[in-house]
């Protein structure tokens, strides 16, 4: 009976074809296998306004070839005690889709820690330019911070693209975010949202119509002494992107949220080795259509981490093993189907350390599928 609902699960992917990361058993767990420490997540929120230059880029390997980017930056530049820029740039990549996007802010101040200012985005394309304003609240210490920003996107976009494209509304781009301590606590917290980008091409031989918005929120509280760290992490990813090409509707609504629980323990005794045990939860739903069929996927997957970290000099090193049950449903074509394959992975990493640069390696190994499982580069640069 398994046997049959797995291949009628099969059947009904090819049908409708949806995105491969939808389907991906191991899609989540090597996700969870590539994130950064949590106190390496941690110095990189602090370093947000408290840091001139903060520097994130992770580059991970995906079965087939694929691979995973981030590339964020983040600079902090005061002009004079009253002028200071602030910029950030984001250039995210994954097998279905890519996120970039760059924005400066150039902050007056007014009062005592608020700041105000001007936002822009420059253009990559004549109709890329953004304008907007900016708001920055921030104590003596520059840790603790509330940043606000609202900018219309490509707000000359019916005017000066060369695509022949007409949109019906402005595209408003939100994005604020904040961090908060007091002594071994921490909550950082983040929000980007778009309203909906709907564009017409009625002169175009090819696509016709084209309609995209993202919305992320992120949450993360911390708890660190030197001798026991708690995280707890909350994301949330809403994104929606829609084309009509040779009179064929193609599109993807996705709702993703994921959980982190994360606890690294004092050592034990006479081992220098310390205990890291987390669990985590995946939820995605997800409708669409490929080429005119539809299609709809949903995901719920439980996992968990058993770890260990050993800090030697300037390097620390972590081996673990991640296990998760990824309960995956589809209905496409009038077939539905349910698969709930076990997967889990064994890594092994080492985070060396100089100073406010951080650099790791990391490299996996999936029993369940007797194969290697993928690896991971990363580099937190912080001056």
């Amino acid at each position: 009976m398994k046997a049959l609902a797995g291949c009628v699960f099969l059947a009904g992917a090819a049908a409708a074809a949806p995105p491969p990361g939808l389907t991906d058993p191991t899609r989540y767990l090597k996700e969870e296998a590539y994130q950064p420490a949590p106190r390496r997540l941690a110095e990189w929120e602090e370093g947000q306004i408290a840091q001139v230059g903060n520097v994130w880029v992770d580059l991970g390997s995906l079965d087939g070839g694929e691979y995973d980017a981030i590339e964020r930056g983040v600079l902090n530049v005061p002009f004079t005690s009253r002028f200071a820029l602030h910029a950030e740039l984001r250039n995210d990549r994954d097998p279905q889709s890519r996120v970039t996007r760059a924005v400066a802010d150039l902050l007056v101040n007014v009062a005592p820690g608020l700041w105000l200012g001007p936002s822009g985005v420059p253009a990559a394309h004549k109709q890329d330019y953004g304008i907007g304003g900016s708001l920055l609240l921030v104590d003596s210490s520059r840790r603790r911070f509330l940043l606000a920003r609202l900018v219309a996107d490509e707000f000359l976009y019916n005017r000066t693209n060369l695509d022949g494209g007409t949109r019906d509304s402005p595209v408003l781009h939100v994005q604020v975010q904040g961090r908060w301590e007091h002594g071994p606590w921490s909550l950082f917290g983040s929000l980007d949202a778009t309203t909906d980008s709907t564009t017409s091409f009625p002169d175009s031989p090819l696509v016709t119509f084209a309609q995209t918005s993202r919305r992320e929120a992120s949450l993360h509280g911390r708890y660190a002494t030197p001798s026991v760290e708690l995280d707890a992490r909350l994301d949330f990813h809403r994104t929606v992107d829609g084309r009509t090409e040779s009179g064929s509707p193609s599109s993807l609504r996705q709702t993703l949220l994921t959980l982190r629980l994360d606890g690294l323990l004092p050592a034990v005794p006479g081992t220098g080795w310390r205990p890291r045990l987390g669990l985590s939860g995946v939820s995605s739903d997800a409708a669409g259509q490929d080429a005119g069929a539809p299609y709809q996927a949903t995901r719920r997957e439980p996992g968990a981490r058993i770890a260990a970290q050993h800090e030697a000099g300037v390097a620390l090193w972590e081996v673990g093993y991640l296990f998760s049950v990824p309960v995956l449903r589809q209905a496409a074509a009038g077939l539905a189907g349910e698969a709930a394959p076990y997967q889990d992975t064994v890594y092994g990493s080492c985070d060396v350390s100089f100073g406010k640069l951080h650099l790791r390696g990391l490299l996996s190994w999936e029993p369940r599928n007797s194969r290697f499982g993928g690896g991971n580069g990363n580099v937190l640069f912080q001056f």
